[in-house]
């Protein structure tokens, strides 16, 4: 399963993240199928990157 990112506005942020100034969440599911919220797009691109070299590379 190849690393993804999605950016979630509204009601496609999860409820338990939704608050005061929270408009943006960044959903990062890596190759196992583990879903990470991020609040930084810069944060949830270099999360991504790490998965997809984790996986490509799992020897490190």
């Amino acid at each position: 399963m190849p690393v993804s990112v999605t950016k979630l506005q509204g009601h496609d942020i999860p409820e338990h993240l939704r608050g005061p100034g929270v408009e943006v969440v960044f959903r990062v599911i890596d190759e196992q199928g583990k879903e990470r919220y991020l609040l930084d797009d810069v944060e949830a691109a270099q999360t991504a990157v790490r998965a997809s070299e984790a996986q490509r590379n799992p020897d490190g």
